[in-house]
């Protein structure tokens, strides 16, 4: 395998740009946002730089990672190619995206510049290697994998070289997430959200949920005390939000996207959810009767409130990540 010749940047601060203006109209066919919440903190109220959240959609046939402003606008696609391109995570610096995609054959994480050039595969295995997700200092990157017959998590740098596993437990281990600091990841093992330390195998594992629903999609809060995560406890796929230190009886996790009682739970399905950097919104996938059972991309505040559709493609748009 050719070593991947990227170089990946220490953080860099982040810029917020804020401007007045008015809201954009949706790229894809849908409304403008003129009355977007302010509280939602989208667009000119400090959401993001310019293309800082990454999703994959299928509105042109095959899935191809996408990006776009906070505020839903300025919406481009960035894959071309054979093949699905899913899951996608943008490096901390926002110069690199990390994603799975099947054009080889089988799922394969790879690793593009934004400014173009060819994505490399730094996965290298015929097994199911998805889900790949950047460390806090954009050195590494984890993801799932059944290489070794069942799925497990695995690290390997940047560049496509150093893999290591750090799960390597008898139950299905999936969707890994960083805990901001990089020391654990969050994941799902079996039916159940678990972290374990980044730089060991099976170090300091520990649950943090315990029902007989399933849990999974785990994602740390950026101040490392809350982790977003869909659940199937509420009948129906739905963003939950928990302490960090797990759902207990005295601190429940409560549903941030509860559905219409009168509405049907197959009609309703919400997940993937991803943290906006100031952590004060949460992305996250989504159909409803809204959306006539297209899934699209949303935005809330991170208590629930101030929901805000961001795409209006024919197609599934998914995954949404951000910086």
């Amino acid at each position: 395998m050719q070593p991947l010749r990227l170089t990946i940047a220490i953080l860099i601060p982040l810029i917020s740009l804020a401007c007045d203006r008015p809201a954009p109209s949706e790229p894809d066919g849908g409304p403008a946002r003129s009355g977007v919440d302010p509280l939602l903190g989208v667009g000119a109220h400090g959401g993001g730089p310019p293309g800082s959240v990454v999703f994959y959609s299928a509105r042109g046939g095959a899935r191809k990672v996408f990006v776009m402003n906070a505020d839903g606008s300025g919406q481009r696609a960035v894959t071309t190619g054979s093949g699905n391109d899913l899951w996608p995570h943008l490096s901390p610096d926002g110069r690199y995206v990390a994603f799975a995609s099947n054009r080889t054959g089988n799922s394969e994480v790879f690793v593009a510049d934004l400014n173009g050039g060819t994505p490399v595969n730094v996965s290298n295995h015929t097994g199911d290697d998805n889900w790949p997700r950047w460390s806090p200092n954009g050195r590494e990157i984890a993801f799932h994998s059944n290489r070794d017959g069942n799925y497990n998590l695995y690290i390997v740098n940047a560049d496509g070289t150093g893999l290591r596993r750090v799960t390597s437990d008898a139950a299905l281990d999936q969707w890994p997430d960083w805990s901001p600091d990089g020391r654990q990841i969050a994941f799902r093992r079996g039916m159940d959200v678990y972290v374990v330390d980044a730089d060991g195998e099976e170090a300091g594992v520990r649950r943090l949920t315990n029902l007989t629903t399933l849990d999974q999609m785990p994602v740390w809060s950026p101040d490392g005390r809350q982790i977003a995560f869909m659940s199937l406890r509420a009948g129906y796929p739905s963003v939950f939000l928990m302490s960090a230190e797990g759902d207990t009886p005295e601190h429940p996790a409560i549903n941030l996207t509860p559905k219409d009682p009168a509405d049907l739970a197959s009609a309703w399905l919400s997940r993937a959810p991803a943290w906006s950097k100031n952590g004060r919104q949460i992305y996250f996938m989504s159909f409803r009767p809204s959306t006539n059972g297209d899934v699209e991309i949303f935005v809330m505040n991170a208590d629930g409130t101030g929901v805000t559709r961001l795409t209006y493609s024919t197609g599934e748009d998914g995954g949404p990540q951000t910086r």
